[in-house]
């Protein structure tokens, strides 16, 4: 849940550098407004692998998860440099009131949570069970 301060210190901060961050329910979010502020992106990490991504988890960027948001069409994009997967989110900002925004923001925060999970479990499968034996 956003807290009015911070709410005022994210708009304070995109009025001034048309970008800011806010943290919101385990997401570092990135906020940019864009198109003379008609338009708003949202970014957030939702894996980051350890030098690659596991076959498992690319497997499972192409299909549809079982969660699904109404109001947030995120996006997926790689980033093979640094091994992560980033949601992502364009919108119309025009039309938004604060309560929508806000809303905006925590809607995205939680499809984000939901991608981790998602890719934590898929990670998962790409492990290598060793049986050590008894001595």
């Amino acid at each position: 849940m956003i807290v009015e301060k911070d709410f005022r210190k994210l708009v304070h901060q995109l009025i001034k550098d048309e970008a800011a961050q806010i943290q919101l329910g385990g997401s570092d979010l990135t906020v940019h407004v864009l198109d003379n502020a008609t338009k708003i992106f949202l970014s957030t990490p939702v894996y980051l692998g350890d030098n690659f991504i596991p076959k498992s988890v690319r497997a499972s960027l192409s299909k549809k998860p079982s969660f699904e948001h109404e109001h947030v069409a995120g996006y997926l994009s790689v980033n093979e440099e640094h091994s992560s997967v980033a949601l992502n989110y364009l919108g119309r900002l025009d039309h938004l009131k604060k309560r929508m925004f806000i809303d905006l923001l925590e809607d995205f925060s939680s499809l984000a949570e939901e991608w981790r999970l998602y890719l934590d479990e898929n990670d998962k499968h790409d492990l290598i069970h060793v049986r050590i034996p008894k001595p």
